[in-house]
């Protein structure tokens, strides 16, 4: 029951983060929402959305929507299937996964309580966000690269 509520306020915070990201218009989410739930659309548009309402709930940095777009364009092709088992961090790591291809470990060190499936897109780009942010100062400063980060 805790885990419930504590699910339903993360997620009230979320709404309200979300809801001042679009400028007070409603977003909607994947699945069936309540007047008290966002509905995030199942693209790269909506995991955008609910990845930056997640961070910024969060108080991470939030990047803007188009330079998390461009970095999973480069990482993916926008896909949140893709798996890299090619390059060195195959040997290494087993490859990379997901939208924002990354290796396992820095997944695991960068994703949230709650958002740990490296396959799932919104998983991704939190984990990813986190690890740019601290890395490099801000995602920004890698959004916008053609090589890995």
């Amino acid at each position: 029951m805790r885990t419930i509520a504590r699910k339903h306020s993360r997620l009230a915070v979320r709404l309200a983060v979300a809801s001042a990201l679009v400028g007070g218009l409603a977003a909607t989410t994947v699945g069936v929402a309540s007047a008290d739930t966002p509905a995030y659309s199942d693209n790269i548009t909506g995991w955008v959305a609910q990845a930056q309402s997640v961070l910024a709930a969060d108080g991470d940095q939030v990047p803007t929507a188009d330079a998390i777009e461009a970095r999973a364009m480069t990482e993916s092709s926008d896909n949140p299937l893709a798996q890299n088992h090619w390059d060195e961090n195959q040997a290494l790591y087993g490859g990379t996964y997901g939208l924002m291809q990354m290796i396992q470990p820095t997944f695991n060190t960068w994703a949230l309580p709650g958002y740990t499936d490296i396959m799932n897109p919104v998983d991704s780009i939190i984990a990813s966000v986190r690890y740019a942010n601290y890395t490099y100062g801000s995602f920004m400063n890698i959004a916008y690269g053609t090589n890995g980060y």
